[in-house]
C-alpha cells in the first residue's frame, strides 16, 4: 500500500465488530515474492511507480500504477492526496510516473472517481493524465467481467523499492472473509488471500491480474489489507492464513467502469 503511514486503520462496522484497514506503512517490498519479468504483453511491463512530493515540508510517498491506455495510468486514489485525506489533493505537478530507471513521465491531470470512503476503502480509485502519450510500453488490457471465487491472480507493486515485485493471491469471497469476528463491508470490493506473498506497503494502487487465454487481464487495483482474525492491522510474514487483501474492482462489469470509460473511451 502507500508508503509512509502507519499500519492500521479501525473502522466500526455492525454489531460493534472491528476491521483495520491497513493502506500504509513503513516502505518494503512484497512479502514472500518473486521479482517480476516484464514479458511486454500489456501486463507487468505496463506496470509503474507513482510518486508525489509537495516540497519541503512533505515527505513525499510512493505507490504503484498500472497504464491503461497510451495517456493513462490507473492507480489508488489515496496515493493522489496529501496524507493520504480527501480534500488535500496532490497537483497534477505534484506527481510524477516511473516507469523504469531515471525515466519520468509528466503528469497533467488527477482525476479522482466520486464516492471515495476512506474507511471502507471504496471507490478508492484515480486516473492519472499524462502530458505526453507513451509509446513504449503497451497498455494493460481491462478485464470484461469480474474474477470468480478461488480464481488465482497475480499483484504486482513497488513496495517503496526501485525493482517491481509480484505476489500470487486467490479471489475470496465476502463470506469467506466475514466468517469470523470483523466483518467487512460489501461495497462493490474484490478480497484475496494469500498462495505466495501478496500486496504490502508501497504497492497500493498497484495491479491484481488473472491471466485469461495466455493473456494478462487487469481486474483490480490494490487499496489495503486486513487481518480477519485480530482486527488489526496485518502481518504478511507471520500471519499469512488470516492475511485478506483489499482491492477495488476495475473490470468492465465493475462501479469503476464509468467512471474510467468516461475519461479513457480506449481503456482496455
Amino acid at each position: 500500500m502507500v508508503r509512509r503511514l502507519k499500519w492500521g486503520r479501525i473502522a466500526s462496522v455492525s454489531l460493534a465488530a472491528f476491521v483495520a484497514w491497513a493502506m500504509t506503512g513503513q516502505a518494503s517490498a512484497l512479502v514472500k515474492s518473486q521479482a517480476a519479468q516484464a514479458v511486454g504483453d500489456g501486463g507487468e511491463a505496463a506496470v509503474v511507480r507513482v510518486e508525489a512530493d509537495r516540497g519541503f515540508l512533505d515527505d513525499g510517498l510512493a505507490c504503484t500504477g498500472t497504464l491503461i491506455a497510451p495517456r493513462w495510468v490507473i492507480t489508488a486514489q489515496h496515493c493522489t492526496n496529501l496524507d493520504r485525506r480527501p480534500g488535500r489533493p496532490y497537483r497534477a505537478r505534484d506527481v510524477v510516473v516511473r516507469p523504469s530507471g531515471d525515466e519520468r513521465w509528466a503528469v497533467a491531470a488527477v482525476w479522482r472517481m466520486g464516492g471515495y470512503d476512506e474507511q471502507s476503502l471504496a471507490n478508492d480509485v484515480a486516473l492519472l493524465e499524462l502530458a505526453e502519450p507513451v509509446t513504449t510500453v503497451s497498455p494493460a488490457r481491462i478485464a470484461a467481467r469480474p474474477a470468480s471465487t478461488d480464481t488465482s491472480a497475480d499483484v504486482y507493486g513497488f513496495g517503496g523499492t526501485p525493482a517491481q515485485h509480484t505476489g500470487r493471491v486467490r479471489v475470496t469471497s465476502l463470506a469467506a472473509v466475514n466468517n469470523g469476528p470483523c466483518l467487512f463491508p460489501d461495497r462493490g470490493l474484490a478480497f484475496v488471500t494469500s498462495v505466495h506473498g501478496g500486496s504490502s506497503p508501497g504497492d497500493s494502487g498497484g495491479p491484481m491480474f488473472v491471466r485469461r487465454n495466455g493473456a494478462l487481464e487487469l481486474q483490480s487495483v490494490t487499496s489495503g489489507a486486513a487481518d480477519r482474525v485480530s482486527c488489526q492491522g496485518p502481518d504478511l510474514a507471520k500471519r499469512p492464513q488470516s492475511w485478506v487483501g483489499i482491492y477495488n474492482r476495475v473490470d468492465r462489469d465493475s462501479a469503476a467502469w464509468a467512471f474510467i470509460s468516461a475519461h479513457v473511451p480506449a481503456a482496455g
